[in-house]
């Protein structure tokens, strides 16, 4: 018998009244698995169905009710349960107002931890969480593991329903809206990779958007594993209050146990030994955040049983993910990188980690109610010239004041151009907004390949 299978009876599906919210990748997989269980499934979205892509339409000659550019308030009161998608706030009047009359409302990753028998690994954190998510499962799969990344990177987990298997580790990409939607969720390893202030146009304060982080830990106890970041002072506080038996990972300190480093390696240290190190240069990954990311991956990957020696391998093999200071190419003795993932703050802050100096930084998207001030310090460190950009720049421009050379611009054309005008010989050009892109783009993904494709097309 799997020794982490999760003692849950799953629900009866058929018959039951199920409204999902949302019609986006998440929502149009729980509502196919919905009605491949003979519910009675409502799929309702805000966006009109010229907005939703076609699956949406099929699931409606499948079987489900429509509920397209707007909810109906009758439907939540009605139903059995509602699931929700990760981009749905959990506060908006309908879902509220569902949960005051008692009607019960989850995450789709909860709704899909009913039924799975396989092994969770639950990874969040306010920046790193797809690295980490993405090479973990690389390096299981390497070893010869059956594992899959998925959650939040893009595969729902209610999609991998259909070929589980209890041998099957499921490494689970989780953000704080997801977590906010469990209830029985029960990761057999979980990883809070860092906090630092995020989404706070959702959330009313820092400590509300941590305290849904945390909930990953929530369920698990002693015969269960929390994986810690030791340099994170937010992380490490709640070292105390887990019922887990506890990891911790450090780029700073020499820990006992855990990973750490020693000698320009990752070495793991467990029960009094110490395994075989790692050498920072093998590592494909560019980026001081990157090592964390890594221990956090060597750390599961040795919970698994997996050597690591052949842990070592997978590394190595490792691609990396796009959008995640990825350099784009060289240019007249100029490196540009492309950071577009870094849409808040604290992921910004990594990136400049990065760097010892001659930054030419490009900020700005829309802005997420971060304070832009708390890169003050870095900023006069390792930045040469500023150039905000998008929605947010006047106000960025305000909280960071006159520190340094500072261009304003409106498009990312105009923003390359400026940064390679301010470029000092043997500098970097760093798109890191610390903002979300919706005010220009669909998605960091696409702002990330606007700035890669036009600084490619830079002429010589």
């Amino acid at each position: 018998m799997n020794p982490h299978l999760r003692p849950l009876t799953p629900p009866k599906l058929a018959g039951s009244r199920v409204v999902v919210v949302g019609g986006a990748r998440s929502g149009v997989a729980l509502t196919r698995f919905l009605l491949s269980r003979q519910a009675s499934v409502v799929l309702t979205d805000t966006r009109p169905a010229t907005a939703l892509g076609p699956e949406v339409a099929a699931l409606g000659r499948e079987g489900a009710t429509l509920q397209l550019g707007g909810h109906d308030e009758a439907s939540f009161l009605q139903a059995d349960f509602i699931a929700v998608s990760p981009g749905v706030p959990l506060g908006i009047p309908p879902l509220a107002r569902a949960k005051r009359q008692g009607v019960r409302v989850v995450a789709e990753v909860e709704v899909a931890s009913w039924f799975l028998k396989g092994i969770l690994i639950g990874i969040t954190g306010t920046n790193g969480k797809s690295t980490t998510t993405a090479l973990t499962a690389h390096i299981l799969a390497h070893a010869g593991l059956k594992a899959t990344a998925c959650g939040n990177i893009g595969t729902p987990l209610t999609d991998l329903i259909a070929r589980d298997a209890p041998d099957h580790y499921y490494v689970v990409e989780l953000s704080s809206f997801q977590l906010e939607g469990i209830e029985t969720f029960r990761p057999w390893i979980a990883a809070l990779l860092n906090l630092s202030p995020d989404h706070q146009d959702r959330y009313s304060d820092p400590l509300a958007y941590y305290q849904a982080k945390c909930r990953v830990f929530v369920n698990q106890g002693a015969a269960d594993h929390a994986i810690l970041n030791r340099d994170d002072a937010e992380v490490w506080g709640l070292a105390s209050t887990l019922r887990a038996r506890m990891h911790a990972f450090s780029r700073t300190l020499d820990l006992p146990e855990g990973a750490c480093l020693k000698d320009r390696s990752i070495v793991v240290r467990r029960q009094g030994r110490e395994l075989r190190g790692v050498p920072l240069e093998t590592v494909p990954l560019f980026g001081a955040h990157n090592v964390e990311n890594v221990m956090a991956a060597l750390l599961i990957a040795d919970l698994c049983g997996v050597p690591l020696p052949k842990a070592a391998q997978g590394v190595g093999a490792f691609k990396g993910l796009p959008h995640r200071l990825e350099k784009v190419r060289d240019l007249h003795g100029v490196a540009y990188f492309n950071d577009s993932k870094a849409t808040n703050v604290g992921a910004t802050a990594k990136s400049l980690l990065s760097f010892p100096g001659k930054v030419v930084l490009i900020l700005g998207g829309k802005d997420k109610g971060g304070s832009f001030a708390e890169l003050l310090p870095l900023i006069r460190e390792r930045v040469a010239h500023l150039v905000l950009m998008g929605q947010a720049r006047e106000t960025i421009a305000a909280q960071l004041g006159p520190v340094l050379p500072t261009t304003l611009v409106a498009t990312m054309a105009e923003a390359i151009e400026a940064a390679r005008a301010a470029a000092p010989p043997g500098g970097v050009v760093l798109l890191a907004p610390a903002c979300a892109s919706f005010d220009q783009y669909s998605g960091f993904e696409a702002r990330g390949e606007d700035f890669r494709r036009r600084v490619l097309a830079l002429k010589e």
